[in-house]
């Protein structure tokens, strides 16, 4: 059985299903079920139950799975850890950046980064940070950014930048005159949020719970602009992190605070904890709590 079988098995595994692991895999299906089962006939053992309607390993099949997935994981990281020592300042990394989080911080920093290590390579994704964090717990990318608090272990934080999220209204809002304002008076208002794979929509449920009601939450969207431009129009009322805000400019809506409770924004680089850490993601990551020191530095 050679690495490349093993590498198929467990897509096939992983997925159910013979089409979306080829895909995954950058092959044809016709030759990922060669593959399997010439290796099922390497085996002496058959690792899928063809006669079952829906997808279904063997006994053996489970076992292979299981143990095969963490024998692959160490194989890579054993692969990763060789390269580290032939090359210490390349490399490739994969990177989670939610959309906002990515448009506050991250655009020019990713272009510092690149002009300081320009033989990393950089593969960066813009998801929510909910998608983001299921992406780096399965192991599909190395480095995720996230709003802290989050409740999941198994992960390895790195605390990078704080602000603090802000209310915005529309001018005509009654509150519009107001500079700060409690959760609890928000009761009876229209939000306008991020959508659901926003750690932004969770803390704000939460918080909105915490002071014992349930938001109403009539349009939700992925893109922060999206959202302000709804609330200058009248529509609702938002919570957004306050640097972003300093990008939209409308004499239509007013920027208010929040407190009791307060909505801290704390960003935070996570990364699986049983995951080797190459030197091109401890430069990545270095880089990154550099910046935020700078910046934390320069807001004094």
């Amino acid at each position: 059985m050679t690495i490349k079988q093993l590498t198929y098995f467990i897509a096939v595994a992983k997925y159910k299903n013979f089409t979306s692991a080829a895909n995954e895999l950058y092959i044809t299906q016709s030759a990922l079920s060669k593959t399997i089962q010439n290796m099922e006939r390497e085996l002496d053992h058959q690792l899928i139950d063809r006669t079952s309607r829906k997808f279904k390993l063997t006994t053996e099949g489970k076992l292979l799975y299981e143990k095969g997935t963490v024998a692959l994981k160490h194989m890579q990281d054993l692969m990763e850890e060789l390269h580290d020592c032939l090359t210490m300042e390349s490399g490739r990394i994969s990177v989670g950046v939610p959309p906002v989080i990515g448009t506050i911080y991250f655009t020019e920093m990713i272009q510092r980064f690149r002009a300081t290590y320009p033989n990393i390579s950089l593969n960066l994704l813009e998801e929510g940070a909910n998608s983001v964090k299921h992406r780096v717990e399965e192991g599909e990318i190395d480095i995720g950014v996230v709003i802290l608090p989050f409740s999941s272990g198994g992960f390895k934080i790195m605390p990078a930048f704080s602000s603090d999220c802000s209310l915005i209204v529309h001018k005509s809002h009654p509150l519009a005159q107001r500079e700060a304002v409690k959760f609890s008076e928000l009761k009876e208002e229209t939000f306008i949020s991020l959508g659901k794979t926003f750690m932004l929509y969770d803390r704000i449920k939460d918080l909105c719970r915490s002071v014992g009601f349930e938001p109403n939450i009539a349009i939700e969207s992925s893109q922060w602009d999206f959202v302000a431009e709804m609330v200058s129009l009248n529509q609702g009322v938002s919570i957004l992190p306050r640097p972003i805000l300093s990008r939209f400019h409308s004499q239509n809506i007013r920027i208010l605070t929040l407190k009791e409770p307060e909505f801290p924004w704390n960003i935070a680089m996570i990364i699986k904890e049983d995951k080797y850490i190459s030197n091109a993601m401890k430069s990545f990551i270095k880089f990154v709590e550099n910046e935020a020191k700078q910046l934390d530095k320069n807001s004094k």
